[in-house]
């Protein structure tokens, strides 16, 4: 028995319907412990930064380093073909996000290192919500998340402000870590 046309084209527009999920949840396969790292980098940094504070620039300096060159290694695991890497992508996105980050600190001087906390931190969070759009409403969620997070450590509890992102911050980046890999 033949299909009718309208079989036909109902049978295409499903298997686009399972292609574009299948590649929405292979990109947050991959994604996902990316985000995992970055929370543990964000507990482990903003705790260091609240009990040592004259070292926050070598820690974060540290930290981001490492974020940096772990991010690109899980990016290109698993792929056999150069032709279709995009780590120099990444690297030139976060480089670019930190020369952003860095002009508007000169630009605006933020009085406390909580005020350049709450910026970068919004930063992330946009670039989360961004990547949502591309990517898909998991990542955006998780931007809008951390972005009020941010916020609410910042205005309602100052003196533990730093404290707050490495548990909240960070816990957010890891549990959001961990719903993209259960997707």
């Amino acid at each position: 028995m033949p299909l009718s046309s309208e079989q036909a084209s109902q049978a295409l527009r499903e298997l686009e319907a399972v292609t574009q999920r299948s590649g929405q949840l292979y990109r947050y396969q991959r994604f996902a412990p990316m985000l995992v790292l970055w929370g543990v980098i964000w507990l482990i940094g903003f705790s260091l930064s609240h009990f040592f504070p004259i070292y926050v620039l070598w820690i974060w300096t540290a930290l981001d380093i490492i974020g940096v060159f772990a991010c690109i290694y899980l990016g290109s695991r698993g792929k056999r073909d150069a032709s279709n890497s995009t780590s120099w992508r990444w690297l030139a996105s976060i480089c670019s996000i930190m020369v952003f980050y860095v002009v508007v600190l000169n630009i605006m001087q933020p009085v406390s290192g909580p005020q350049s906390a709450v910026l970068i931190s919004l930063i992330v969070a946009l670039c989360y919500v961004l990547g949502g759009v591309w990517i898909g409403a998991r990542l955006a969620v998780t931007g809008i998340a951390v972005a009020v997070l941010t916020l609410v450590g910042f205005y309602m509890l100052p003196a533990y402000f730093l404290l707050w992102m490495a548990v909240v911050g960070g816990g957010a980046l890891i549990l959001a870590g961990v719903w993209l890999r259960t997707a």
